[in-house]
């Protein structure tokens, strides 16, 4: 009689066993190379939309799919879930580095073309950047968030949700005005059409982030990282380090619990932001210093309430009244906090449970000058009576 409850417990635990060996085989990605991507989706040209989608969800990345091809592959994708997938794979890897094919051998500048470089930068970010006229521009974004395996306080008691990865939540849009170089983001001008988006803010990318960062890394540590291949030509690649007590920036995440209001029965919420060391690349044209990439990495503490931050931005010709100049179109942002543990009152002391990835895809188009334009004409001749 005794036996039997341990039968039950071995059969429990072997089917325990078998449920997570199918899930950790569900879950496992494929690391792929660019030119790897580009074989599966010919080789899946005649499937069907959620077939791809489904196909390209258990592939990894190892090297940056870059913007230009990103749109060369959307643009014949079959439907919007393969071309989410897509554009999720490629923000997954914005942090990589570009394919080898992409890395010309040339040799290494010595010190002094380093520096003359360094000296076209900074006459970029204050003189050609501050020739951006006064604009306006859209900002799509799509959010993507995980869900880590935890145990919430809702409503109802305490919910145990299982782990999900990236996966699509919400898309949104807004009109950024670039006046005087101060950006303004009217989020009640744009329409929200799907779900929330959430995470980290990103603000700056039409001057100010890179005028913080260049001055920034003038005070700390640039190097030399390596040549690469643009659309237009050889690009050059610096890398560069700001300790905290020199650094500028900040990490802004909206938002987290921070208490509890007896009066109002609503959790109080509160954006995080704090200044952090960090470090990244620039990549730049050689000729005149423009640049057309930049990401920036936060060293965040690792037990803190954000353990990691970063932004990646592109830059590209853009047309603004019949002249040509350089404003973002594109950034990926991505950020991870600690939840908070399911009891007592919540705090920012108290969020110590698994991190969540929030992942923000923004995309700028739709660029035209800001203020209005009057035209007078002659008035016509009456008509005779």
């Amino acid at each position: 009689m005794r036996a039997f409850p341990f039968a039950v417990g071995l059969l429990i635990g072997a089917l325990l066993s078998i449920s997570a060996a199918a899930e950790s085989k569900a879950t496992a990605t494929e690391k792929i190379t660019i030119a790897q991507l580009d074989q599966t989706l010919a080789a899946a040209h005649d499937k069907a939309d959620g077939d791809i989608a489904q196909r390209l969800s258990t592939c990894e990345l190892t090297e940056r799919l870059s913007t230009a091809r990103l749109a060369q592959l959307i643009a014949v994708l079959p439907g919007e879930k393969s071309r989410q997938a897509l554009l999720l794979l490629a923000d997954k890897s914005a942090f990589l580095e570009v394919p080898a094919s992409d890395i010309p051998g040339d040799p290494t500048p010595d010190s002094a073309t380093t520096r003359q470089m360094l000296v076209q930068i900074v006459n970029y970010v204050n003189t050609t950047l501050r020739q951006l006229p006064n604009l306006i521009a859209s900002r799509e974004t799509t959010a993507f968030e995980d869900r880590p395996q935890e145990d919430q306080l809702q409503s109802t008691g305490v919910v145990s949700l299982s782990y999900l990865p990236l996966h699509f939540v919400g898309k949104s849009s807004a009109i950024v005005t670039f006046r005087d170089r101060k950006e303004v983001v009217d989020e009640g001008s744009g329409k929200q059409r799907q779900g929330n988006v959430g995470g980290m803010i990103v603000n700056g990318e039409f001057g100010p982030i890179l005028s913080t960062v260049v001055a920034d890394a003038l005070k700390g540590k640039i190097t030399w990282a390596r040549w690469e291949k643009g659309a237009a030509g050889r690009l050059a690649v610096f890398h560069y380090a700001v300790p905290g007590d020199k650094s500028f920036y900040r990490v802004q995440f909206c938002c987290f619990v921070n208490g509890y209001n007896t009066t109002t029965g609503q959790s109080e919420m509160q954006l995080f932001d704090e200044r952090s060391a960090y470090h990244g690349e620039i990549t730049f044209n050689p000729a005149d210093g423009s640049i057309l990439r930049m990401t920036l990495e936060a060293e965040m503490p690792p037990k803190g309430l954000v353990p990691s931050a970063g932004i990646a931005i592109d830059y590209g010709p853009v047309e603004i009244a019949g002249k040509s100049y350089i404003g973002p179109i594109r950034s990926v942002s991505q950020l991870t906090a600690h939840t908070a543990q399911p009891h007592g009152m919540y705090s920012q002391a108290l969020y110590e449970g698994p991190t969540k990835t929030f992942l923000n895809n923004a995309v700028y188009d739709q660029y035209r000058r800001f203020g209005s334009e009057t035209r007078i004409l002659a008035g016509a001749a009456e008509p005779a009576q």
